[in-house]
């Protein structure tokens, strides 16, 4: 028995060819920050987004960019995605990336796509020379509730948690309203919760990354939605969701602090909302997003972990923890090297952790 041949890069376009968000989106394991509108925004910005497709017929979109240490380098961000392909394809796919790049004369190349973890895949990336490297965001793991055929919405709030199903009831008696706001119009106010809680958990969220005009591109494209829990007009939380390989993945959610004594449940009300809206659309599965942070990537055990209490919150819906791959960077050039041991120094001078977190 003959082995499949290893997949090989047969283009690298700076436009997208038609079809490109049904591969690289849609498809199983696809992700909006491998699609044609997060391109987009990245041009805007003045980046160069690179479309990448492999003889197997899968895709990558690749985002090239310049330092002044090391030169031109890659992030294909949330990829390559598997398509349902075995773990092994996904290493395959990132090897070939590089050999591509380096042919190109581009220093290195960061992939970090959204996989379950798995040794094989590990073992393959390292022998490729990938190797462990900083993580664009801020939670690596994530909490996952599976939506198998023949769900209900009975069963599933039955299967929630007791003081999950009180902490909803609780903030539907309270007349607080989950709408979408398939606009934006409160995307401002979200803004400034999720900044109040960046700086809580001790990650970072910065206004001038442009993440505002992201969102306001995704709403317009329907790859993202838009929940928003109001009492009396007053915006109290929202979600922002991805909608993107079978799944609504929670990518933002943020609530008002000092509100959450005088109306309790909110964010649940909201997730709970975000599960029913999943199930009406077919989804296979909610992503409730991660409750990891730097210095803290395995599950809370207990109270004393920070990420206990959003840990207990997502867990309260039935959703399991799934370990996940780390992103994962290859030197292709001899100055990268130089300059990744650079910021590494940089970061001991000025008192940081120079680790991968």
């Amino acid at each position: 028995m003959s082995l499949a041949p290893l997949p090989q890069v047969v283009r690298l376009d700076d436009e997208a060819p038609p079809g490109w968000d049904a591969l690289a989106v849609d498809a199983p394991g696809g992700q909006v920050l491998q699609g044609t509108t997060w391109a987009e925004h990245i041009r805007a910005r003045g980046g160069r987004p690179r479309f990448a497709a492999f003889s197997d017929g899968r895709v990558a979109l690749v985002l090239e960019g310049r330092s002044r240490l090391a030169g031109r380098e890659a992030h294909c961000r949330r990829g390559p995605i598997s398509a349902g392909d075995p773990p092994l394809a996904v290493a395959a796919r990132a090897t070939a990336l590089a050999d591509r790049l380096r042919a190109e004369g581009l220093g290195a190349l960061t992939v970090d796509p959204e996989l379950p973890a798995d040794p094989d895949y590990e073992r393959a990336m390292a022998l490729a020379g990938f190797r462990p490297a900083r993580e664009a965001q801020p939670s690596i793991h994530v909490m996952r509730l599976a939506l198998p055929p023949g769900s209900t919405e009975t069963g599933l709030r039955a299967a929630c948690s007791k003081s999950t199903r009180q902490r909803i009831r609780a903030a539907e008696a309270a007349g607080v309203i989950v709408r979408d706001d398939p606009d934006g119009q409160a995307l401002d106010a979200f803004a400034g919760f999720l900044e109040a809680t960046a700086e809580r958990r001790g990650f970072e969220l910065r206004p001038q990354a442009g993440y505002l005009g992201w969102w306001r591109r995704l709403l317009a494209a329907r790859q993202a939605r838009f929940l928003v829990a109001e009492r009396d007009g007053r915006l109290l939380g929202a979600i922002l969701l991805y909608l993107q390989g079978g799944t609504y993945a929670t990518a933002f959610s943020g609530d008002l602090i000092s509100e959450r004594r005088n109306v309790p449940g909110v964010m649940h009300l909201l997730r709970w909302t975000v599960i029913r809206e999943a199930l009406t659309g077919g989804a296979e599965a909610v992503m409730l997003g991660g409750v990891d942070t730097p210095g803290q990537r395995a599950i809370p055990s207990g109270p004393a972990d920070p990420g206990w209490g959003l840990y207990q919150h997502k867990a309260g819906y039935g959703a399991s923890w799934v370990w996940q791959t780390r992103a994962r960077r290859i030197v292709l050039r001899p100055r990268a090297r130089l300059a990744d041991a650079a910021r590494a120094a940089r970061r001991v001078l000025d008192g940081r952790d120079p680790g991968l977190d």
